[in-house]
């Protein structure tokens, strides 16, 4: 991973209080000046923006994990139906 990739997931890490280790399915995109991180913990789903100059967290979303997304939905059904 991108040295300043790992810089912005720290910096949301730092801000949740949650380890490494307990973040999965870790996406980290750069646009615009802005780093989104978006990951999954066992309880949590969250997504942040982070500022690219000072890896500041600017923007936090968080959600329940069994809140399950639409692509996802989609995937099961067609899993099941096939």
């Amino acid at each position: 991973m991108n040295k300043n990739y790992e810089f912005a997931l720290t910096a949301v890490l730092n801000d949740t209080g949650i380890s490494k280790a307990e973040a999965h399915l870790v996406n980290i995109e750069k646009q615009d000046g802005l780093y989104y991180v978006s990951f999954r913990t066992d309880w949590q789903r969250y997504e942040a923006y982070v500022d690219a100059q000072s890896f500041q967290v600017l923007g936090l979303n968080f959600m329940p994990s069994t809140d399950v997304c639409m692509d996802e939905i989609d995937y099961i059904v067609a899993s099941v139906v096939a």
